[in-house]
């Protein structure tokens, strides 16, 4: 290595580390309040009071089938309240994807750690807050954003597509995962609020 190619490569990894930092606080920030809405039941028997559907097959009913399925997503139980095969392969699926998601936040969280920078995390922070607060725009257009982009871009086949036989078509109708698309655009938001309050450069205080 000459020394004249020093300053570039530097320069260069000073951008990797940047672009590192900058997806895993993206990920992470955002991960953390979505794994609370599926690995917890407490959000889907909140939505309860939102939605009439928990009422068309009784409370109970509903939020045992909740907590059911979030134990099912942590791997600590299985489906018997959910009787078509339909539906059990698309939980199978989405519990494959939530796995996945799992090891990111763990690789994103350690890469967190390696790069962190608290200026470049706080700069960072803020243009999170601009990203995510635009998809609130989605909000207007979620039924066919749910349908016709959402959906055939993670799935190859029409599992998720729920009816009357399905126990999730009560516990988690539409209304439910727009109520869940803004819980997280807040809460990631406010996170990211956080994260430059703390880290922000703080302005040196005049001598007296």
């Amino acid at each position: 290595m000459t020394p004249e190619s020093r300053p570039h490569q530097k320069t260069f990894l000073y951008g990797v580390k940047g672009l590192v930092l900058f997806v895993s606080l993206f990920y992470l920030t955002f991960y953390i309040p979505m794994s609370l809405t599926f690995y917890s039941s407490a959000w889907m028997k909140l939505n309860c009071r939102w939605h009439e559907r928990c009422e068309m097959i009784g409370i109970e009913t509903a939020y045992r089938g909740m907590d059911e399925l979030a134990a099912y997503f942590r791997h600590q139980g299985g489906l018997d309240s959910f009787r078509t095969k339909k539906e059990k392969l698309h939980l199978e699926e989405v519990r494959g994807m939530f796995d996945k998601m799992l090891v990111a936040g763990i690789a994103a969280a350690v890469l967190l750690a390696l790069t962190f920078d608290r200026r470049r995390a706080s700069l960072y922070a803020l243009i999170n807050i601009a990203i995510i607060l635009s998809l609130l725009f989605v909000l207007p257009f979620f039924g066919t954003f749910w349908k016709d982009v959402f959906h055939p871009l993670l799935f190859k086949n029409n599992l998720w597509m729920n009816n009357r036989f399905d126990l999730s078509f009560y516990l988690m109708p539409r209304d439910f995962f727009k109520y869940t698309v803004a819980l997280l655009i807040f809460s990631t938001a406010a996170i990211n609020a956080f994260v430059w309050l703390r880290f922000r450069p703080r302005r040196a205080k005049p001598a007296r």
